[in-house]
């Protein structure tokens, strides 16, 4: 039998609070809890009734709490509201009774208002109360306990294993095969949700079949329909007058049901289906098609289109509020399940932020464009952003085959934001060398890293030193790096010019030791080689036999690649106290896929983080990553948007830079061979001002003078015996589409969470911190998919973060080239160990 109202408030309110407070004051204007208050008289609690109003009463009330003693308790019921405000307070007689316990109602307390306490108390009425309430602001507790009329539906609570009303109608919603032939088996259910529909949600059914699937059917698309209409912020569209919604009074078990078939990720496929099904039996996508105020809750996946091509429209319109309010809201719907979706959220992020970074830095120039150094340090600390989130933009976009027709006009709008910015900070930049010459003063010059930081470490002969020469890694990606790398060991980031030209032949060759005093650039056959004591270093062979001459036996060089994949017992010879490790692939990517060339990255970053825990292995102390050059990504293409060539007795190299001499015109630097800071009988070093190429159609360039191709990071990384973190008792457990196994497009939407595997003394799960990993997809030894970058997921080095306990999706990018079965797997980047479980996976795509 079912417990009255009064029985209700005495037992899990006042008798409560009294428990846990020992002193509850009862404000009770309405008279409505008088009876109530009095039956709680009895040895344990005293009652204080100020009805009367006597000073009497005020007296024992003070000499009740004043004696009050353990395990006794006060009881005062004031016939009045409670006082609010402060002044009331201090001249209400019982508020000290508020201050010394509690108070009932409590106006700060959520729930305690007369409609929500008989909603507590009676849970599978809450639809019948809210319809009394709207009629009735203060009904009795005879009307209260009347509702209801003791109503159950014993046969449904026995087949889905629920008790109340909203947990019955989810349960039947979503009923597996096995609840659906014990249902098939009985009759009086269907009787019992006809009664559980009317009185719960006010639906009549329409159907006159007795199957669960025709009523289920019916159900759904009321449940959905009505949360739809709940939400919209405008009238329904006339056309669809007729399609039944629930009574207002339900909204809340509307909402409530809603909310569960999203939440649980059991349930997310079978409603995206049935969301699917019921948006294009109605036509909701054409009918809706005018509509703009739809609310917050994606119920159909047309609301999530809809408010994907308004977030586009307010980049356009340059309101960032509203757009980040629309992402927000939307940018991460049950529909993100969906890759298409993440894909174009993920193009819209992108965008807001390149656009708002560019618009903040460029209020913030005029105070770092007064000299050179502020202009530097300035990049250092904050305009590196721009370039870090335009690589990331451009990601984005390459990621969206379809971006410009999505998205129209908006591309173009970020790339000329961005353009505009970085061609004022270049015309600043391109004017302070034009009269201070290269490379600028106060910061290390590429040809004096070896022997400023590496040679006295030989020299002394107490470290073994890793130098790593990684072609065009710029400065905002060694930045990046640093980041990632500070999480294993102790690094730090310093900066350095490259030599003019920034070409890789003499680059490379400025990494040298000795190269400050030795090393000398000249055109010959119109190239542009560099020597080393005179004589040809453009190559590889010649640049590794410098250091060969200089350290003979102590020194060793490999590809980074091979010293990634060596395996593991074999050693680095312990007389080797010098290895050079190589790597060319991100300027290889750049130069004949530049589309490509962000993913590879990715996987350059990855290997050098792996080669310097393999490095510490290997018993090396130091190591330091330095680079030939950075690069510019020339994206933001305009029309015309090309230097003109001078006349043809200047050499063209790389065409971002001049050699020579010849006439210029005044978009034009020019900078004496005095000037260049390298030994040359090159009469001049000139080149344009802007970042434009004398040829059109480059998207990646490098060769000229602009801080993203000049400025490059110096990482110094000293290692130590188990330095490293120790890899936490942790496992990832991954899950694709509540365990399908086929993938049906080249972006696969992976669930990650991170676990603890081990408990301590007590049984308690250890504490894990938030946690790095790779994720990849593999066929044999092959990777043939990663992490897209996004939210999650470190745009420069692919890594993905994962806190606790907590279930984010990914984007897994499958190459397009591959078909076919491939595993999924949570990688250390550091150690290349597998965390956790591994999904077995096959590609299924649509021809």
């Amino acid at each position: 039998m079912s417990i009255t109202i009064e029985q209700y408030i005495k037992t899990e309110i006042l008798e409560k609070r009294l428990a846990d407070r020992s002193v509850v004051v009862v404000y009770d204007g309405e008279k409505r809890y008088h009876k109530l208050c009095l039956e709680l008289e009895g040895q344990q609690c005293q009652v204080i009734d100020t009805t009367i109003g006597s000073l009497l009463t005020r007296q024992a009330a003070i000499t009740a709490l004043t004696n009050i003693c353990s395990g006794k308790q006060l009881l005062v019921y004031v016939p009045k509201g409670a006082p609010m405000e402060e002044d009331d307070k201090q001249k209400d007689p019982f508020a000290v009774y508020m201050a010394a316990g509690s108070v009932f109602p409590d106006p700060e307390r959520s729930g305690d208002n007369y409609i929500d306490i008989c909603i507590q108390a009676k849970p599978d009425q809450a639809t019948e109360i809210r319809e009394l309430f709207a009629q009735n602001i203060n009904p009795s507790f005879d009307v209260i306990n009347a509702i209801g009329g003791g109503v159950s539906w014993p046969t449904l609570q026995a087949a889905l294993g629920a008790e109340g009303a909203t947990n019955l109608l989810f349960k039947f919603m979503v009923a597996d095969s096995t609840v659906q032939e014990r249902l098939a088996g009985e009759s009086s259910w269907v009787t019992e949700i006809q009664s559980l529909l009317s009185r719960s949600l006010g639906l009549t059914l329409r159907t006159k079949q007795t199957s669960w699937s025709a009523i289920s059917d019916e159900l759904w698309r009321f449940v959905l329909f009505s949360e739809f209409v709940f939400d919209l912020k405008e009238a329904i569209p006339a056309s669809l007058d007729d399609v039944p919604v629930a009574k207002s009074s339900a909204q809340p078990v509307i909402e409530e049901l809603g909310n569960s078939l999203r939440k649980h990720t059991d349930y997310q496929s079978l409603y995206i289906d049935r969301a699917a099904t019921i948006e294009e039996e109605l036509k909701l996508g054409s009918l809706c098609a005018n509509v703009k105020k739809l609310g917050n809750r994606d119920t159909f996946p047309f609301e999530e289109k809809c408010y994907l091509k308004q977030a586009v429209e307010t980049l356009l319109a340059d309101d960032g509020d509203m757009t980040r309010q629309i992402v927000s809201e939307h940018a991460n719907s049950v529909w993100s399940a969906n890759s298409d979706s993440l894909v174009n959220w993920e193009l819209v992020k992108s965008s807001q932020r390149l656009i708002e970074v560019c618009s903040d830095l460029e209020r913030e120039l005029p105070a770092f464009s007064k000299n050179q150094t502020d202009l530097i340090e300035f990049y250092q600390s904050s305009l590196r952003k721009a370039d870090q989130y335009h690589r990331e933009f451009e990601q984005a976009v390459n990621d969206c085959p379809e971006a410009e027709d999505l998205m129209p006009g908006v591309v173009d709008l970020v790339r000329k934001q961005y353009r505009h910015l970085v061609e004022a900070v270049q015309l600043k930049f391109t004017h302070f060398v034009n009269s201070a010459g290269w490379p600028p003063q106060g910061f290390l010059s590429n040809t004096q890293v070896f022997d400023t930081k590496v040679a006295p470490l030989l020299k002394s002969g107490g470290d073994r030193v890793a130098y790593l020469m990684v072609d065009a890694l710029r400065f905002e990606l060694g930045y990046e790096l640093h980041k990632q790398l500070m999480e294993d060991a102790d690094a730090q980031l310093s900066a350095a010019f490259s030599t003019l030209p920034s070409i890789t032949p003499v680059g490379m060759a400025s990494l040298l030791p000795g190269a400050y005093e030795k090393l000398s650039v000249h055109i010959d056959d119109g190239k542009t080689k560099p020597l080393f004591d005179g004589k040809p270093v453009a190559d590889v062979a010649s640049r590794m036999a410098v250091f060969n001459a200089q350290y003979g036996d102590r020194f060793q060089e490999m590809p980074l690649k091979d010293f990634v994949k060596m395996a593991k017992k074999k050693t680095i010879d312990s007389n080797v106290d010098l290895l050079v490790l190589r790597s060319t692939e991100i300027d290889s990517y750049f130069e004949n896929h530049p589309e490509d060339a962000p993913a590879m990255m990715q996987r350059e970053l990855k290997q050098i983080r792996q080669a310097v825990n393999k490095l510490e292995t290997q018993g090396f102390q130091k190591v330091f990553i330095v680079t030939d050059h950075g690069f510019y990504m020339n994206n933001a293409q305009e029309v015309g948007d090309v230097v003109s060539k001078p006349d043809m007795t200047w050499k063209v190299e790389h065409q971002r830079m001049l050699l020579g001499n010849g006439n210029l015109d005044v978009h034009h630097y020019k900078l004496a061979k005095e000037q260049a800071g390298i030994k040359t009988d090159i009469t001049h070093f000139a080149g344009p001002y802007s970042l434009a190429p004398y040829r059109k159609g480059m998207l990646y360039y490098h060769g000229g003078l602009s801080i993203q191709e000049c400025l490059v990071p110096v990482i110094e990384i000293t290692l130590k015996s188990n330095h490293m973190k120790s890899t936490q008792s942790a496992s990832v457990v991954l899950n694709y589409k509540n365990g399908a196994t086929r993938i049906t497009a080249r972006f696969a939407v992976i669930e990650l969470k991170l676990e603890s595997l081990s408990a301590d003394l007590f049984g308690d799960s250890e504490a894990l911190d938030a946690t790095e990993i790779l994720l990849e997809a593999h066929s044999g030894k092959k990777v043939v998919g990663e992490a897209r970058p996004g939210e999650h997921v470190n745009a420069a080095t692919g890594t993905v973060t994962l806190e606790p306990n907590k279930t984010i999706k990914v984007t897994l990018k499958m190459d397009p080239e591959f078909e076919g079965k491939f595993k999924v797997k949570a990688i250390n980047p550091v150690t290349n160990g597998i965390l956790g479980t591994v999904l077995d996976l096959e590609t299924d795509y649509a021809v």
